[in-house]
Formats: structure tokens, C-alpha cells, sequence
């Protein structure tokens, strides 16, 4: 899990230097920063939601040179706009978001990226969509 959260905070931190995130807090699910509420201004909420580790070969290829692990996750960045404001800005965010993780992806291990419609929560009083995105990649090792 760790080296899946490294990654996850590598591209993060990469795509926070956009001008276009300037004013977006960034927090991670489950941590040790809260959430306001009701919510201000907008606040991007990142969460691993699924991993997988596999003991095999590089590609699936069977190769006696190459074994190693290969790790798979699925993500979320969940990005919240004011319930007053009526979502306004919230899909600029979510389009410079989709093509900003391909650029923040130097490792190229983020695949699958989609975004949803947008949803209310109840429990922050705020709009949100979701941006998920898939990553695989190998730790490997001579054998």
C-alpha cells in the first residue's frame, strides 16, 4: 500500500502546480486534515478506493530473466463545490483535472480515467463529481 500511495502523491503534487488548481484545497480521504462544513471554495478529496498486488511477469510474459510484483489501483479525486454556488466551476475543475493527471503522470502508470455526473452530499452540504483513474506497475527484480 505504500507504494501505491507514493504514486498517488507523487502525481498529486504534480498536478497541484497547475495555475488551474490555485485555489483548490487538497485533502487526502482518511487523513489527518478535516473537512469543512458546509464547504468553501473548492476542496478536492483523494482517495485510493481498490488495490491488488500479483507475484508474476513483467506484461504477463512468461521470461525467466524478469519476476517480479505487480501492483494495481483504482482512485478517486472527488472534488467539491459550495452547495450555494450551484456546482459553478465545478466541470472547468474536473476537465483541467482529466488532461492535468495525464501530464502529472511522468511514470505513465494512470490509465482508465473517467469522470461522473455531478451528485450532492448531504453530509458536507456540498455538489461534487468524481474523477477515477486506474494505475499498474511493477517492482521488479532480477531472477
Amino acid at each position: 500500500m505504500t507504494q501505491i500511495r507514493r504514486h498517488v502523491d507523487r502525481i498529486i503534487i504534480r498536478l497541484k502546480q497547475r495555475a488551474a488548481f490555485n485555489g483548490v484545497r487538497f485533502v487526502r480521504e482518511y487523513g489527518n486534515d478535516s473537512m469543512e462544513t458546509p464547504v468553501r471554495g473548492h476542496v478536492a478529496v483523494v482517495g485510493i478506493t481498490k488495490t491488488e498486488r500479483k507475484k508474476g511477469y513483467i506484461g504477463g510474459y512468461l521470461s525467466s530473466s524478469v519476476k517480479g510484483e505487480t501492483y494495481g489501483a483504482q482512485a478517486e479525486i472527488r472534488v467539491y463545490a459550495p452547495a450555494d454556488e450551484n456546482g459553478s466551476g465545478l466541470s472547468e475543475l474536473v476537465c483541467e483535472l482529466m488532461s492535468g493527471l495525464e501530464d502529472a503522470d511522468e511514470e505513465n502508470v494512470v490509465s482508465d480515467i473517467t469522470a461522473s455526473s455531478i451528485e450532492f452530499d448531504p453530509d458536507v452540504n456540498a455538489v461534487f463529481r468524481k474523477v477515477e483513474f486506474s494505475m499498474e506497475f511493477c517492482l521488479c527484480e532480477e531472477g
